[in-house]
């Protein structure tokens, strides 16, 4: 009997007006959505693949090791198709200063003053699905007990031998079987368009992944069809009831999603970057302070003049056409200043850490609001199996500063910063004393320093004769081919399940309580 009423319910609504608009919102959305993220994707990729050449480049063209900066740039996940989560709020590239550990990817900006806190507004498959599963479910059973009993005939059932319950999973099979379609049609749209896109290809993990979104997304759509039940049984009319059911759609999927960051910024407050850009530049300044009071203590060289000399953030130094005990000056400046940078990096990471706590805990605490919504717990999830939550996102920096102490290890292992390669390309027996340098540039008219300066020419005349290896940038490129490279690979398939259990868990509750209390709830209602 379950069966014919389920069959009942099903060819009822299959050609029911709303199963054709249904249908085809479905039709119309799914492939525009998908398509348009894929194209994202694909643009996403090309400058992913500009910005790692370019990373590469720029590490094996350096002529010193103070220029030794590698940067790691992410590659976009594959998964984000489906669901962006926040990788359209943080950015991919991140370069590796000695001088400070990373806090953020650069490359994307956000408008938002946390960056951790998702745009619920990301135009995405699993955000249609959130929306348009959740207003069917809704929309098909609003009125599964209401329309009976104001036409009497769940009365007339309910007279024979049938039971409640009976007729109860009767209405929600038919549901399902309504429903199931659709669910399953919006991802075969989805896969169709992957197929036919040569930008994008799935490994065998990520079609797992796929698989678990959609088996989330039925328990997703079940809760809401749980919920158009009970509200069903509790009213008695089916005006009544779609009023609460879209009140209650739009409560869960739009109002309580943004209310909870609404809440979580109001309630946990948090420092203002400025703030920690203030005590991070004072910390800057005490380290720049250390390093002047040491080179103040080091004996001048015999003569200041450089002929190539440029410079940059982080200790960046290439030096040419200098005197020996300019050289030697420049390389205890660096045995002393380098060290001494990675040591004030250390010192402010705890501030950089204590600010990316409170921004955690701020996210933590609006997600744990949002879970009062199913569609936001939904949402959570699929981030989570699409590898663009916050926890992956936290997953890839935490192994950027890993990888920024393997480099910091290969200056030390190496003791670049006691060597005269990490500031100038000059083998040591090139060096010339300024006597050397006079003789040479003067193409012979001069023989010493004292001589030069004492014939009151000016630097002009200095300029008559180059010295070939004074220009760092005729020696070749350091072989690099030593230096640590980055290797990503993000968590497995089990680690973001178990990550996200509980949410799951939540979600299956919330489906299970949902079923407890509409069966009771028609088990006790008047049908007259």
């Amino acid at each position: 009997m379950i069966w014919k009423i389920a069959q009942k319910e099903f060819l009822l609504n299959l050609i029911s007006a709303r199963f054709a608009v249904g249908f085809l919102l479905c039709l119309f959305l799914i492939p525009f959505t998908v398509t348009v993220n894929i194209d994202d994707y694909a643009n996403r990729m090309r400058v992913y693949r500009a910005d790692r050449d370019n990373a590469e480049r720029d590490l094996r063209e350096v002529r010193v090791y103070s220029e030794l900066r590698p940067e790691v740039v992410k590659p976009p996940d594959a998964l984000s198709i489906f669901c962006q989560g926040i990788s359209g709020n943080v950015g991919n590239r991140v370069k590796i200063w000695l001088g400070e550990k990373p806090l953020f990817a650069a490359g994307n900006v956000t408008v938002r003053n946390n960056p951790l806190l998702n745009s619920f507004f990301s135009i995405d498959f699993i955000g249609i699905v959130a929306i348009v599963v959740s207003l069917l479910a809704l929309i098909f059973t609003y009125d599964a007990c209401t329309k009976e009993k104001e036409d009497g005939t769940l009365r007339l059932q309910l007279a024979n031998s049938l039971g409640r319950s009976d007729v109860l999973l009767g209405k929600l099979a038919g549901v399902c079987l309504t429903l199931l379609p659709i669910v399953v049609f919006c991802y075969l749209l989805s896969f169709l368009c992957v197929l036919m896109s040569e930008e994008i290809s799935f490994s065998a993990g990520e079609w797992g992944r796929i698989l678990l979104l959609f088996l989330t997304s039925l328990t997703y759509f079940l809760v809401f069809a749980f919920i158009g039940i009970l509200v069903s049984t509790r009213v008695k009319s089916s005006t009544t009831s779609i009023i609460v059911c879209l009140f209650l759609w739009v409560l869960f999927v739009f109002i309580i999603p943004n209310l909870a960051v609404y809440l979580a910024v109001s309630m946990k407050r948090i420092r203002s970057l400025d703030n920690l850009n203030y005590a991070l530049a004072e910390l800057n300044s005490e380290c720049w302070r250390k390093r002047n009071e040491y080179n103040a203590q080091l004996d001048p060289p015999d003569w200041g003049m450089n002929w190539n000399n440029s410079g940059g953030p982080d200790g960046r130094r290439i030096v040419g056409g200098c005197s020996k005990s300019k050289f030697e000056r420049y390389l205890k400046e660096h045995e002393f200043s380098e060290p001494l940078r990675i040591d004030y990096a250390d010192k402010k990471w705890p501030l950089q850490r204590a600010y990316l706590g409170e921004l955690d805990d701020q996210r933590k605490l609006a997600e744990r609001i949002a879970l009062v919504s199913p569609s936001e717990t939904f949402r959570l999830v699929c981030r989570a199996l699409c590898r663009t939550d916050v926890a992956s996102q936290h997953g890839f920096m935490d192994r950027v500063r890993r990888y920024r102490e393997e480099v910091v290890g290969y200056f030390e292992d190496k003791k670049l910063f006691s060597s005269y390669l990490y500031f100038t390309p000059h083998p040591p027996e090139t060096f010339k004393t300024p006597d050397e340098i006079v003789r040479i540039r003067t193409g012979g008219e001069y023989k010493t320093l004292r001589e030069y300066w004492a014939s009151g020419s000016g630097f002009a005349g200095l300029r008559k004769v180059e010295i070939p290896e004074s220009d760092p940038g005729s020696y070749p490129f350091l072989d690099v081919s030593d230096v640590p490279r980055f290797q990503w690979q993000s968590a497995d398939l089990m680690a973001d399940v178990g990550s996200v259990i509980t949410k799951i868990g939540i979600l299956v509750l919330a489906g299970v309580s949902l079923f407890c209390l509409s069966f009771v709830s028609f088990i006790r209602c008047d049908v007259r």
